[in-house]
């Protein structure tokens, strides 16, 4: 490729570690970067932006899983569905709180993580039956968008972690990631519903992913 060829023959210009970030930087930008967007544009909603957020305190249930062999995609779904039907969380909402938070808090090897569905835990629950977590203060990238399946919530997340963030002059934050899903995802859940893996109507839900 003629940018690659560029920057090969600019090699003194540069350390060989700093050269290979050049190089990815640019095909993220020139190659990824409209790949993915126009993979994710129709689900997207609104673009990414920083904001500040102040701490959650967060309480609900709780799995262990993995991206390896793509276990997640076994795991979650079945956790999700069996906790948002049946209602799970109304015995911990607080103030009729509509946000539902579904967190990703993944382990040091960045191969197995924790996933969450949660409230905020205004009043200070504390017991051994449900499981917590504290979302830190700080920025996050929010992005609103469709998630019509969840294939189509990890597309909007990968754009986000892996192209925009970098692209923009933001860094990843060891914090958790986190999904919000209101009222408008729920109207829209009873009205329309799930039906072979794929979410009908217009299901609004708010991505939010840590950076300094």
């Amino acid at each position: 490729m003629a940018f690659i060829n560029f920057y090969q023959k600019s090699s003194g210009d540069f350390t060989s570690s700093h050269l290979e970030g050049k190089k990815m930087k640019l095909i993220k930008l020139l190659l990824f970067q409209p790949l993915l967007k126009l993979m994710t544009r129709k689900n997207i909603v609104t673009w990414p932006k920083v904001i500040e957020l102040d701490e959650k305190k967060c309480i609900g249930y709780k799995i262990s899983t993995s991206f390896a062999g793509n276990q997640k995609k076994k795991d979650i779904p079945p956790f999700w569905h069996d906790v948002y039907e049946n209602d799970k969380l109304s015995v911990l909402r607080q103030d009729n709180d509509p946000y539902m938070y579904c967190i990703f808090d993944v382990h040091d090897n960045e191969k197995e993580f924790d996933y969450y569905t949660a409230v905020e835990n205004k009043s200070g629950i504390s017991t051994d039956n449900y499981s917590e977590i504290t979302l830190p203060k700080g920025r996050y990238v929010q992005v609103e968008f469709m998630k019509r399946s969840h294939t189509a919530a990890s597309f909007v997340a990968v754009y986000v972690r892996k192209i925009w963030i970098e692209l923009n002059g933001y860094q990843s934050r060891n914090s958790p990631v986190f999904i919000i899903y209101d009222e408008r995802f729920h109207r829209n859940y009873q009205k329309y519903g799930f039906k072979d893996g794929h979410y009908l109507g217009d299901p609004f839900a708010t991505l939010h992913v840590p950076v300094k």
